[in-house]
């Protein structure tokens, strides 16, 4: 794990996270905040090939290639989560979802 990612976790507050990383576009890190998940899965139905939900009903950032993903998806599935549990990072690791 990265600095970079370390350092988005201790922002966060939890290490229960699972996150993925884009090498195009503006979104370049998607993290789910597994310990605020409630398992409304409004996430994996607007983007299945991104999340899915586990044995406890909690998103996780799926192993596909995210450099595929459309962003307007991405950013849909993150604002569709109840209680903001899916944070976004721009290429300088800047948070671009939810607004601090």
């Amino acid at each position: 794990m990265s600095d970079e990612h370390k350092e988005i976790i201790d922002e966060l507050g939890t290490d229960h996270v699972s996150y993925g990383t884009r090498t195009v576009g503006e979104i370049r890190k998607i993290f789910v905040d597994r310990d605020a998940c409630i398992g409304a899965q409004s996430c994996a139905v607007i983007a299945p090939l991104l999340f899915q939900m586990d044995d406890e009903n909690l998103a996780y950032v799926t192993d596909n290639d995210l450099n595929e993903l459309d962003e307007e998806i991405i950013k849909m599935s993150a604002e569709s989560c109840p209680v903001l549990a899916i944070h976004l990072y721009n290429k300088e690791g800047k948070k671009v979802f939810p607004e601090s």
